[in-house]
């Protein structure tokens, strides 16, 4: 172990060295009292839940290092694809349950809080649960019953199993309506179908917290149209316990002044707060970053081009290492302060190598939004989230 490797460091990579070697699996390393925590949830234990979401090579331990870093590190997970409606519905009528159950035992096995994703999206959703028999468009009220028995069959299978849903994801558009996606188009009435999908999980999970989750909450439309929603939905006498705000940030924007409003304006509504999907990109933008998620750029071939758009294929340097460790402290400083609206922290993915954010917007790059490197190291922005309570301390 280098000696320069702080002692926290360096207890934490043992400790997930011992699980990748065989060891017994880790609630988190020993902290004497008096010592500083060496762990995401043992520093924010008092503040929130932290978590990342997980993929089954992750559940199946295909990713060891991803496997023992959740395990040492969080205590909260989301299924990054394995409850989405095209891989538990892969057929008409034919559900599979294999992956999404493995991954609920994961969470439950290890005592976390355990999130499913997503029950209504426009994106990852089989085609013909949108048309019907002659593969014409449903009409408002079959495509209603679509949606109640899917999410009859989904929901109630995993109801008691899973402590909340994202009943929808990313409904509304940039200027805060609702979004033309084939859900909308056959139904009809936006308002309508947030009222079903709620009343719906609501009848099968009933004890099951019920979230609405999106991207670029941050922004004065789309919040309007958000909080606009939760009091129609409100009004209606219907349940809904969260927002989550997707935390798919830069590393230079949007501003902590612009996500704290976010949070004021959805706690003021009466309902949990959530960090849903951190990550920070630290790579330059491409000219289209707006594209729907399931669509990717191709990385050019030209190398001058290239290298603009995918500067540090052979690691990030350490002046960048430092601004990414620097937004992250103001990240989490932000979080820590306003832990009383803020339920839970969830990173998308565990380590820079699984990331999504080295294929999106542009395909092929090497990005490093995460607080572990691809060998589920440890980098310096890691140390400076660690840092945010005690320093709060101080500052009192």
């Amino acid at each position: 172990m280098n000696a320069s490797v702080p002692p926290r460091r360096a207890r934490l990579w043992i400790a997930a060295l011992a699980v990748l070697l065989g060891g017994p699996a880790l609630a988190a390393p020993a902290t004497s009292p008096g010592t500083a925590p060496s762990t995401l949830k043992e520093a924010f234990r008092d503040d929130f839940l932290v978590g990342a979401s997980i993929s089954y090579p992750v559940v199946s331990g295909q990713d060891a290092v991803a496997q023992a870093l959740v395990i040492q590190q969080f205590n909260t997970v989301t299924s990054e694809n394995e409850l989405k409606p095209e891989r538990l519905l892969p057929s008409p009528g034919v559900f599979d349950f294999s992956k999404g159950d493995a991954y609920v035992e994961f969470g439950r096995k290890h005592g976390m809080f355990v999130v499913g994703h997503t029950l209504l999206w426009h994106i990852q959703t089989p085609p013909w649960l949108f048309v019907d028999a002659h593969g014409k468009p449903n009409g408002a009220d079959a495509q209603i019953e679509q949606l109640r028995s899917y999410i009859e069959h989904v929901a109630g299978h995993y109801a008691g199993r899973v402590q909340a849903w994202d009943v929808a994801n990313e409904v509304l558009d940039e200027d805060g309506s609702y979004r033309q996606s084939p859900w909308l188009k056959n139904v009809g009435d936006g308002d309508r179908l947030l009222r079903e999908a709620f009343r719906f999980a609501a009848r099968y999970a009933p004890d099951t917290e019920l979230y609405y989750n999106d991207f670029n909450t941050e922004t004065p439309a789309k919040r309007a149209g958000i909080v606009r929603m939760v009091k129609m939905l409100q009004a209606a006498g219907l349940r809904i316990d969260g927002i989550g705000m997707q935390g798919h940030w830069g590393i230079d924007g949007p501003s902590i002044a612009e996500i704290e409003e976010t949070i004021d304006t959805f706690a003021a509504l009466g309902v949990k707060v959530m960090i849903t999907e951190l990550d920070v990109d630290v790579l330059p933008k491409a000219d289209d970053t707006n594209m729907p998620a399931d669509q990717r750029l191709a990385l050019p071939k030209d190398p001058v081009q290239r290298r603009k758009l995918d500067p540090w294929p052979q690691g990030l340097p350490a002046e960048m290492q430092q601004k990414l460790a620097k937004r992250y402290a103001d990240l989490f400083a932000l979080f820590h302060r306003k832990r009383e609206a803020i339920a839970r922290v969830t990173f998308w993915n565990v380590h820079d190598g699984a990331s999504w954010k080295n294929d999106y917007p542009v395909q092929g790059r090497t990005n490093y939004p995460l607080l572990f490197d691809r060998q589920g190291r440890p980098k310096p922005a890691f140390d400076a989230v660690m840092a945010v309570p005690a320093q709060a301390a101080a500052d009192k």
